[in-house]
């Protein structure tokens, strides 16, 4: 399976990087996700995690997640879960060590 990156730099007036977003697409669009790096944080925060519904439960995730391992800088990775989310959704962040907050 193939992904996108598309990396931004996102700075402040004076020019300064205040966030850095990593963008990553399964190549047809099946699933993406985002992470930020924030400077001066030990963590980084993995957001918009989604797979097209007919994709779940295939693997698909587990392999953007695998994939997305080499732009995990930090000791630390944040993911804010719904609360009504899966279990297994859950389960699946908590074998990776990430790091989960409710929203």
């Amino acid at each position: 399976m193939e992904f996108i990156f598309s990396e931004q730099d996102w700075k402040d007036k004076d020019g300064k990087v205040v966030v850095t977003h990593i963008e990553v697409m399964e190549s047809n669009g099946y699933a993406h996700c985002r992470v930020s790096l924030y400077p001066n944080e030990n963590a980084q925060v993995l957001s918009n995690v989604y797979v097209e519904d007919r994709c779940r439960r295939t693997g698909i995730c587990t392999e953007m997640l695998n994939a997305i391992q080499c732009v995990l800088k930090r000791p630390y990775t944040i993911v804010y879960v719904d609360e009504w989310a899966p279990e297994y959704v859950r389960n699946m962040y908590r074998k990776r060590g990430y790091v989960i907050q409710q929203n």
